[in-house]
C-alpha cells in the first residue's frame, strides 16, 4: 500500500525538520506510537536504530525503526526492520517563507484482514496519518514542542 499526504506548518523549515526527524518525539504527535527509545545510544541520523512501541488495531506491537536517510533540512526517511506492518516513510521538507510544507510518501505492508481490505485500509491509514499531521501542526505552531 502506498499513499502521499502533506501539511503546511507555520514554522521555519529547520525547526520542523529537527522536531520530526527525532523519532523520540513521535509519541507526542503520532497517536499510535506509545514510546520510542534509542537502541544505538549516541548515534544520531542515518543508521540510528530505535525500539518503537505502537498500539495498532490488532493490539500492541514493537518495531525496530531505522533512520535510512537524513539531509537537513530537506529530507528524512525511516523504515521498520522488524515487527508487524513493515513500512518506509519518506518525509520531504520545503520552506515557503516562514512556513514549511511537510510531505510524506509512505509504503506500508498490511497483512491479514487489513491487507485483504486493500483500498479501504489504505484510506483508513491515510486518515490516521492526516490526523497525526494535524496534531504535529498544532504542537509546532503552538510552541508546545518538547
Amino acid at each position: 500500500m502506498k499513499f502521499e499526504t502533506a501539511v503546511r506548518i507555520e514554522r521555519p523549515v529547520e525547526e520542523v525538520f529537527d522536531y520530526v526527524s527525532d523519532p523520540r518525539n513521535f509519541p507526542h504527535w503520532n497517536s499510535a506510537v506509545q514510546s520510542v527509545s534509542a537502541t544505538t545510544p549516541g548515534r544520531e541520523g542515518v543508521g540510528a536504530i530505535y525500539s518503537m512501541e505502537r498500539d495498532l488495531p490488532g493490539g500492541r506491537a514493537e518495531n525496530e525503526l531505522e533512520v535510512v536517510a537524513s539531509d537537513r533540512p530537506t529530507a528524512f526517511s525511516i523504515r521498520t526492520n522488524s515487527g508487524p506492518t513493515p513500512f518506509l516513510y519518506r518525509y520531504r521538507f520545503s520552506g515557503e517563507g516562514a512556513a514549511t510544507v511537510l510531505e510524506l510518501s509512505a509504503e506500508i505492508e498490511l497483512s491479514g484482514i487489513a491487507g485483504a481490505l486493500g483500498p479501504l485500509a489504505s484510506r483508513g491509514v491515510k486518515r490516521g496519518v492526516d490526523s497525526n499531521f494535524a496534531d504535529l501542526k498544532r504542537i509546532l505552531e503552538g510552541g508546545q514542542a518538547r
